[in-house]
């Protein structure tokens, strides 16, 4: 009997790949270029070679395309207030502001099916992700890959994955931690 999907699953992994490519494209140097053309010599001793930007060039796309599912361990899992459904939030704020503890879960299991989920993304939508994050005009990655392209999310379930900001109420003190021998899980409640 086949599975279902679990397309929460599917469209958190899909934020996150959106989420490491973008991250990652804004890193690199706008100065930086690569050699492309033909590296062929020629009968008169020259190649045809050519500089182009690497910042979004798709020898930029392709590598960080293998690179991007590796962290799932720098996510949580946790519960739209609103909808009800899972979400998955980065555990550091890339912006350095303290991040809020309070409803996530951790686990191993966690982690192992949202790289999976990732990997399967990035292997069967390669082409469009690449098309995507190659038009610089884009300014909304996330809904172009994981609404229109993939249709692995809807309009309503697209969230920015930095966690929220620690509040005045927050208490790292309601964090319970439950150490089993195969996963390793940490849930915080409300």
């Amino acid at each position: 009997m086949a599975h279902a999907k679990d397309m929460d699953l599917y469209c958190g992994a899909c934020h996150m790949l959106v989420d490491e490519i973008h991250w990652e494209i804004n890193q690199t140097d706008p100065k930086r270029t690569i050699q492309v053309g033909s590296f062929r010599i020629m009968p008169d001793g020259s190649q045809r070679l050519s500089e182009i930007p690497y910042k979004q060039s798709t020898v930029q796309l392709t590598e960080l395309l293998e690179t991007a599912c590796s962290k799932p361990g720098d996510y949580y899992q946790s519960v739209d207030k609103l909808t009800n459904t899972k979400i998955y939030k980065r555990q550091n704020r890339r912006d350095g502001q303290p991040a809020s503890l309070k409803n996530l879960t951790l686990s191993k299991d966690i982690m192992k099916m949202l790289k999976f989920a990732c990997e399967g993304i990035a292997e069967d939508f390669e082409e469009e992700i690449i098309t995507v994050f190659r038009d610089k005009e884009n300014e909304n990655y996330l809904q172009s890959i994981c609404v229109s392209q993939t249709e692995l999310c809807k309009e309503s379930q697209l969230y920015d994955v930095n966690p929220d900001v620690v509040e005045d109420e927050d208490n790292p003190d309601d964090i319970e931690s439950n150490n089993q021998e195969s996963d390793t899980e940490v849930k915080t409640e409300l």
